[in-house]
């Protein structure tokens, strides 16, 4: 009786494991690929704070250039924005904007020792789950 109940507990386990991984190996393999993949944040510094007008002024002028998005953020002198790098990248992003008013400000550019760091700190490609993941998803692509 007792040594039933053991092998219907493992089996049990067992097969509760057995599902659980299928299900993870499902969504591995069925994970459609990130869409905004070539979004970009960037950002310009202004030499002086910028009151509210020429804020509202500055992100007008920022969501006219081809392949920004939307999503600008101006906070003292600073202006966060997101663009679509297959349009147009930061340098000519900030060429147009300087063409259509005389700012005093400056593109933001990231130190070379920052640029080469990994900016995902979620994905550590030497974890296990990486592998197993990059693993699953080679099997199914």
């Amino acid at each position: 009786m007792k040594r039933k109940k053991v092998k219907v507990i493992l089996g049990s386990l067992f097969g509760t494991f057995l599902l659980f991984f299928i299900i993870l190996v499902a969504h591995i393999a069925t994970a459609k690929p990130v869409e905004n993949a070539h979004i970009q944040v960037s950002r310009i510094d202004f030499e002086q704070p910028l009151d509210s007008a020429l804020s509202t002024t500055v992100t007008q002028q920022l969501r006219a250039i081809p392949g920004v998005k939307s999503d600008v953020i101006v906070k003292n002198n600073v202006v966060v924005y997101f663009h679509d790098n297959t349009v147009a990248n930061s340098q000519q992003v900030f060429d147009q904007l300087m063409q259509k008013g005389t700012y005093n400000a400056q593109r933001f550019v990231v130190p070379a020792e920052l640029a080469n760091a990994q900016a995902c700190p979620v994905i550590k490609k030497d974890s296990w789950s990486y592998r197993f993941s990059s693993f699953v998803q080679g099997i199914f692509n």
